[in-house]
């Protein structure tokens, strides 16, 4: 049984951190050409709707706004409509005030008088809506220029629901920075190795577009950028990621915040992946199982597969392999402890540190976030403070 559990933790944890990116890429190498496909039709570009949801986003929601304006794309065909989720300083009144000097664009609000979480504010807004495609944004996020044009492109083809863009963050130099960095790369090449097999189902909330008839109500306690490419995919449209539509936001490299975040997402997307439990059946849907197991799932499952690696090796440590690489694992621990201590520091030794204790966090926080799910509760809303945060929610019933 401990040499089963070992081998089995050792091989699920190659799959995911490495396996699965270097199958996708080497599919990618040896898949036969693909007829060249037929030109799309020339249409005209779909009308926008763009919605931000914010909450208490005063000293931000004038600069974005500004930001969305400055967008390439025909004015006449989007139109800006803020969900305010019970925000209780001023930016309500900073948005109808920007809208008063901007007649000539379509900028509209939607308050909410009580904060229910981001997915209960867009529930609220989608019905005054009233573009072909909606993109999804915040406050934090700034988009390149050609942003619109380039994630409406691929509505041309009748066969996409949702498109994704590429987010990038640029980092501060800290330990929790790089790995975010590391983690994100690798991130992105698997959405586009995904989307170009037609298995992807995954998107970035705050860049991330749809088809407006597609749309379904949002569930509460799980995020938009898990749900809506699930239900778009279940419903027979594809998932396209778009490297040309570029947007930049900034990532938390607080080692307490990275980690609620890290849990959040994970309790939230967890709860999010059963609601289509079809879709993770291999005999009905082989390509998108592939693609959420590997993907999301058992990256979730992965502080599981560490634990049954380490106890395998304390079970087996009196045999020198074993005894070997249960050091190694000891020593990965001690070495992200150094991370943990050694921020500002350069050289390879420490840059190896950083990564060691940025994975280390990660999965602390898949950990949190699965204890969360077992526990049966439910996140609706996520309140950042000047330090740390604090989760608002209830069980799951």
């Amino acid at each position: 049984m401990a040499h089963l559990l070992f081998w089995l933790s050792a091989l699920a944890l190659v799959h995911v951190y490495a396996g699965y990116e270097g199958g996708l890429r080497l599919a990618a190498r040896i898949r036969r050409p693909m007829r060249p496909a037929a030109p799309l039709p020339e249409t005209a570009p779909p009308s926008l709707s763009l919605l931000l949801t914010v909450h208490d986003e005063a000293a931000r929601i004038e600069a974005r706004l500004e930001d969305l304006l400055a967008q390439d794309y025909p004015p006449h065909q989007v139109e800006i409509v803020v969900a305010s989720d019970g925000s209780r300083d001023q930016t309500a009144a900073l948005v109808q005030a920007f809208a008063a000097r901007h007649p000539d664009r379509r900028i509209a609000l939607v308050p909410l008088p009580e904060q229910g979480g981001k997915s209960a504010a867009q529930n609220a807004a989608l019905p005054h809506l009233s573009g072909e495609v909606v993109v999804l944004t915040d406050a934090r996020t700034r988009f390149a220029p050609g942003f619109l044009a380039a994630i409406a492109a691929p509505y041309a083809d009748a066969k996409v629901g949702c498109v994704g863009g590429q987010v990038l963050f640029p980092g501060d130099g800290s330990a929790v920075a790089r790995g975010q960095g590391r983690y994100w790369r690798s991130e992105q090449a698997i959405r586009a190795l995904e989307s170009r097999f037609g298995i992807l189902a995954v998107a970035s909330g705050q860049a991330m577009s749809f088809r407006r008839r597609l749309f379904r109500p949002l569930p509460l306690h799980v995020g938009d950028d898990c749900i809506i490419p699930l239900d778009v995919a279940a419903a027979g449209y594809e998932v396209r990621h778009q490297p040309a539509a570029v947007a930049f936001d900034v990532n938390e490299t607080r080692p307490a915040r990275e980690f609620r975040a890290r849990a959040r997402m994970t309790a939230r997307n967890w709860q999010g992946t059963w609601r289509h439990p079809a879709l993770l059946l291999p005999w009905r849907h082989p390509g998108y199982a592939l693609a959420l197991w590997s993907h999301k799932v058992m990256r979730w499952l992965s502080p599981l597969f560490l634990l049954g690696l380490g106890g395998g090796a304390l079970a087996l440590a009196g045999r020198p392999f074993y005894g070997v690489c249960l050091g190694l694992l000891l020593a990965g621990v001690a070495l992200a402890g150094l991370g943990a201590l050694g921020r500002g520091r350069t050289g390879l030794f420490w840059r190896g540190a950083g990564l060691a204790y940025a994975f280390l966090l990660a999965q602390a926080g898949f950990s949190w976030g699965l204890i969360l799910v077992a526990g049966r509760q439910r996140i609706l809303a996520y309140r950042n403070r000047p330090v740390g945060g604090s989760y608002t929610g209830q069980p799951l019933k």
